[in-house]
């Protein structure tokens, strides 16, 4: 199993989740900042540091993934069935009731690859978090997903209202890690963490 080390110690780190409301954001602000994109998200800015996902059938599916000369940076997963060498897997803690994983060998989550992610970004030393597209619900357009992308499998009725669950679930052992949180999104469904537009969380929360 790969271990995360803390190659961002004290950094700022933005998460970009598949939510629709990103299409509104200008992703080029995201220049020069730590960023670790979510499953398909990847699309959306091709740029980020780091791609996660937990779920081992999206890797599986090629128009969903990408290409060898589409994404330069580091791809990680929880899913043990990947024999990709392109992908470092690591563990998946047991119990994520208990928060999220402090073994930089594991991640926790349930149901929400974001919630991996989050807890990458821990391991890697981040102080500050933004999360990106972790709407929990349909955007004002009719879409599900910021990046366009055909998804083959139906939603399950129950998906925003676990991940709603999930991350509220999650969010005291960031805090008592001294982790801050912020939702980059003022219209999220996700309450657990303040939420603050994204211009805020690049010119004044996380200046």
């Amino acid at each position: 199993m790969w271990t995360a080390e803390k190659i961002w110690p004290g950094e700022t780190v933005f998460i970009l989740a598949a939510g629709p409301s990103t299409r509104a954001l200008d992703l080029s602000s995201l220049e020069g900042r730590r960023v670790i994109a979510v499953k398909s998200a990847w699309k959306e800015y091709p740029k980020a540091d780091v791609l996660f996902f937990a779920d081992g059938r999206w890797w599986r599916e090629k128009a969903l993934r990408p290409g060898p000369d589409e994404f330069a940076g580091l791809i990680v997963t929880s899913a043990k069935e990947i024999g990709d060498p392109r992908v470092k897997v690591i563990g998946r803690a047991v119990n994520a009731r208990h928060g999220f994983a402090t073994r930089p060998d594991q991640v926790a989550l349930e149901r929400s690859s974001t919630t991996g992610a989050i807890n990458l970004a821990i391991h890697f030393g981040a102080a500050r978090i933004a999360l990106l597209g972790v709407d929990a619900k349909i955007g004002v357009d009719g879409r599900r997903h910021n990046h366009g992308l055909r998804w083959p499998w139906p939603p399950s009725k129950s998906c925003w209202k676990d991940q709603i669950n999930e991350f509220a679930m999650m969010a005291p052992s960031a805090a008592k890690a001294g982790v801050e949180i912020v939702n980059a999104n003022p219209d999220s469904a996700v309450t657990c963490w303040p939420r603050v537009p994204f211009d805020q969380c690049i010119e004044k929360v996380f200046a």
